[in-house]
């Protein structure tokens, strides 16, 4: 299962570099279109090449990372397509900062390659930091952040690489779709890395999903709010139950007083679970397993 996530965020890291290449090549064909128009301050000279890029390679980055997990656990289309927007926002912005402080290294008479790499490390970090932020549940902040800047080091020593063999592809796209790569497997690797035990969904529509539980607090219940989201299920809260790690111990707690919590059909408010047990959350029937 675990594989299977790597996988996953892998595929999504392609897909980001290859967003940020398309999104370059539709950038500076839009604004070469505009600058030959003749309209007063639509004059290309004015933008740093560089930086472009960067805003344009956070922007393709951030919108497949953010919604990674949303994609992974089948979350709503219009959940989905939020944490994208937010994603590409935030990584736009991001990705001008770190190629900003790569332009300013090079003005300081850096070697260009020192300041490519020290931008694409940059943009690792904080595109992984901007995500762990908006999962402050995780407890897992700095390694994760961390995993995201070597991959961006890694990614940026392979751009580097295939730039000087000549061997980017056209306009950078192979690079770009390597370095997208790279960092998304060193943040898939660091994740695996903490998770141990899953929920599988054993009743309803969900039936057979499987949730990692790669934090140290979970929420369960139907709002959009929650780490895990039980839709169609009968009975269920809004933020219906918590389920988070205490020492080597997994705790299980009811949230909310008008709803219900089995654990193995015993009525609880708050209990630990071990391997095989059985969850019951309205009518959603979950089982506790280790991985």
């Amino acid at each position: 299962m675990k594989s299977t996530r790597i996988m996953h965020i892998v595929a999504l890291g392609l897909l980001g570099g290859l967003s940020s290449w398309t999104l370059m090549q539709s950038g500076f064909h839009a604004l070469d279109a505009l600058s030959v128009t003749g309209i007063s301050g639509l004059n290309t000279a004015w933008l740093n090449k560089f930086i472009y890029e960067g805003a344009l390679v956070g922007l393709g980055l951030g919108m497949i990372l953010q919604a990674r997990v949303s994609l992974w656990y089948h979350h709503e289309l219009v959940q989905i397509l939020s944490k994208m927007f937010f994603g590409a926002f935030i990584g736009a912005i991001l990705g001008l900062f770190c190629f900003g402080i790569g332009q300013f290294l090079q003005a300081w008479l850096t070697l260009p390659t020192v300041s490519r790499l020290t931008s694409w490390t940059l943009l690792g970090l904080l595109i992984e930091g901007a995500t762990e932020l908006f999962r402050f549940r995780s407890g897992f902040l700095w390694p994760r952040i961390i995993s995201g800047g070597i991959g961006g080091a890694i990614g940026g020593g392979i751009f580097e690489l295939l730039l000087l063999y000549k061997m980017t592809g056209p306009d950078h796209l192979f690079a770009l779709i390597l370095t997208g790569f790279s960092i998304s497997l060193f943040i898939g690797i660091t994740e695996d890395h903490f998770t141990s035990v899953a929920l599988r969904i054993l009743s309803g529509k969900q039936e057979g999903q499987i949730f990692l539980l790669d934090q140290n607090r979970f929420t369960l219940g139907y709002g959009s709010q929650n780490d895990l989201i039980l839709k169609g299920y009968a009975e269920v809260c809004n933020l219906h139950a918590y389920i988070y790690k205490k020492g080597k111990y997994v705790i299980v707690e009811n949230a909310d007083a008008g709803g219900e919590v089995l654990v193995n059909y015993r009525l609880v408010d708050q209990q630990s679970v071990k391997k095989g047990d059985v969850i019951k959350i309205g009518t959603a029937l979950l089982q506790y397993y280790e991985i």
